[in-house]
């Protein structure tokens, strides 16, 4: 196995002869604009470029697979993955659904990533160099990538190709052109958002040594639900991103930071311009930081996957 079975132990408290004094514990106040200013710098490290000025972000209902690894293995990260997005409000799938998220351990990382580049007609060509070429050539234990569509802000897809002559927003421009036929004025909403449309997550068992599953499901949920960067010089400080870093601390699932970025992610305004989603992101971590800690969402224990 890559990694350790996950243990579920409870440690007995002996009972302890009442203190002979009151001890008074005094912590600073959290202050609500140090952890704005602390979300703001956790967004601009971390959160990936974004498409068509917005960030992306799913609103298909999720389905997730997994390949490489026996089912029963398998069935701890897709379980991860739809506690965290039923946590942020997200749909899933019916059972029998297509997936269009897909987690794939592999041995031979960089060969996988070739293949399916070749059969499916350039899926990388998309993606900012940087980011091709990590996907590509890089030796990072995770690796992945979204795909993404602009469609309407209310969800009703873009219309291919010209409308009808005389109907509104006609156009005489042919070929692969989408409308919006849905236009609503603003001066801040606007009238489209950006859709994570599908997701692949490659897995380099070799790359893996002793690593908590239940941290590597918290992971692979993050990174398959919001478009976060790869590069390990851009890690966001906190963040369950640095657990293959040399010397990171040991991570046993999300951080704080990380559970407040994906909750603040899907609560906040889709139809905006990015800088006010983050800024809209920002102020939503701020306060969820200063505010009493929900519950965080339902963690899945099982088996590790065998290789």
């Amino acid at each position: 196995m890559f990694a350790a079975l996950l243990l579920a132990s409870q440690a007995g408290l002996a009972a302890d002869p009442a203190p002979a004094e009151a001890v008074t514990v005094t912590a600073d106040r959290l202050s609500r604009s140090v952890m704005r200013a602390e979300a703001s710098k956790f967004l601009r490290d971390g959160i990936a470029d974004t498409r068509g000025g917005q960030n992306a972000r799913w609103f298909a209902p999720v389905c997730a697979i997994t390949m490489g690894v026996d089912d029963k293995s398998g069935a701890v990260f897709t379980a991860r993955i739809a506690d965290v997005a039923r946590h942020v409000g997200l749909k899933l799938a019916a059972a029998g659904c297509e997936p269009n998220l897909a987690i794939v351990f592999t041995r031979e990382a960089r060969a996988l990533v070739k293949q399916i580049n070749r059969r499916q007609s350039g899926a990388l060509d998309a993606l900012p160099a940087s980011e091709r070429g990590l996907v590509k050539n890089s030796d990072l234990p995770v690796r992945w990538w979204h795909f993404t569509a602009p469609e309407a802000y209310d969800g009703r897809q873009l219309a291919p190709g010209a409308p009808a002559l005389g109907a509104a927003g006609a156009s005489a421009i042919g070929g692969d052109v989408t409308f919006n036929n849905n236009i609503r004025g603003s001066p801040i909403d606007l009238s489209t958002r950006v859709g994570i449309t599908g997701a692949v997550i490659i897995v380099d068992i070799t790359r893996l040594a002793s690593e908590n599953v239940s941290a590597l499901s918290d992971y692979i949920a993050l990174v398959g639900l919001g478009r976060l960067r790869m590069d390990p010089r851009q890690r966001p400080t906190g963040s369950i991103l640095a657990m293959f870093d040399k010397d990171a601390p040991r991570f046993d699932g999300m951080s704080d930071q990380d559970e407040r970025f994906i909750e603040a992610m899907y609560s906040s305004k889709a139809a905006v311009e990015g800088w006010r989603q983050r800024a809209d992101m920002a102020g939503r971590m701020a306060d969820a930081a200063v505010s009493p800690a929900s519950p965080p969402p339902v963690q899945t224990q099982a088996a590790a996957p065998k290789r």
